[in-house]
């Protein structure tokens, strides 16, 4: 199994700060951008290979009404 890089993790956890701060669960987030509650859950878990792709980035912000520039990092890691 492949550890999540870096980038991987900080964008992870920018989608779960955003969601948390927007009182969402991971199982309406999932729900609203059509994956499966597990998989949100792998995502957030540094234990996992999951990762989100821009695709899951732009449906993100789309569902929580922001920029999708919101979940990267302003320099490169």
């Amino acid at each position: 199994m492949k550890a999540k890089s870096d980038f991987d993790l900080y964008v992870s956890a920018a989608v779960r700060q955003a969601r948390m701060a927007q009182d969402v669960s991971q199982s309406m987030l999932a729900f609203g951008i059509g994956v499966s509650d597990s998989f949100i859950s792998q995502v957030e878990s540094p234990k996992s290979p999951s990762k989100y792709n821009l695709n899951h980035i732009n449906l993100i912000a789309k569902y929580l009404g922001c920029s999708p520039r919101l979940f990267l990092p302003e320099k490169p890691l």
